[in-house]
């Protein structure tokens, strides 16, 4: 009895661990789904509105959800107090802080901290058209990633279920 009822219990929980997996990937695509949104807002900012970058990330700031918001008021702060840091170097520091526990793909945080390199140094047309094409890209990753996600959330699922099911009969 006790058997069946320790057996029941692994299968449960390589049923859960398999699920935290899924949620992982889950995660991932909604924040670049959220990253998709935060590259739009600045493209529109700089596109339609001309703000310079620090009031662009302000604007953000208050439309945005943590850890984005903190991260981009943050960036307003810094530039507007004048410390003579280039505006890649704050957009990396910040973009760290909130990307550090973020279930982002690593690619995806790689292009998101390298965004200040490029966008800084420019003027608007410039930052509009690389801003441009950092959310074709985006784009094209969440499409592959939503094709993805469905077929490796099954696999997941069956692989956690039938090693569940695989250990509690070995150790019958």
């Amino acid at each position: 009895m006790l058997r069946l009822l320790g057996i029941a219990c692994l299968t449960v929980g390589c049923t859960g661990l398999g699920w935290c997996w899924k949620d992982r990937l889950k995660k991932g695509l909604e924040e670049q789904y959220q990253v998709w949104r935060i590259l739009k807002m600045m493209e529109n900012e700089i596109t339609y509105s001309r703000a310079p970058l620090p009031e662009a990330c302000l604007r953000i700031a208050a439309r945005v959800q943590e850890p984005y918001r903190e991260a981009f008021a943050g960036i307003h702060r810094e530039m507007t107090a004048n410390c003579g840091a280039a505006f890649d170097t704050v957009w990396r520091g910040q973009m760290e802080k909130c990307t550090g526990s973020s279930a982002l793909p690593a690619e995806e945080k790689k292009r998101l901290l390298e965004l200040g390199n490029c966008v800084g140094f420019m003027d608007g047309q410039m930052q509009a058209h690389i801003l441009e094409q950092q959310i074709r890209r985006l784009e094209l990753s969440i499409g592959k990633q939503e094709k993805e996600m469905a077929d490796k959330g099954r696999v997941i699922m069956s692989l956690s279920i039938m090693g569940g099911v695989i250990i509690g009969i070995i150790f019958i």
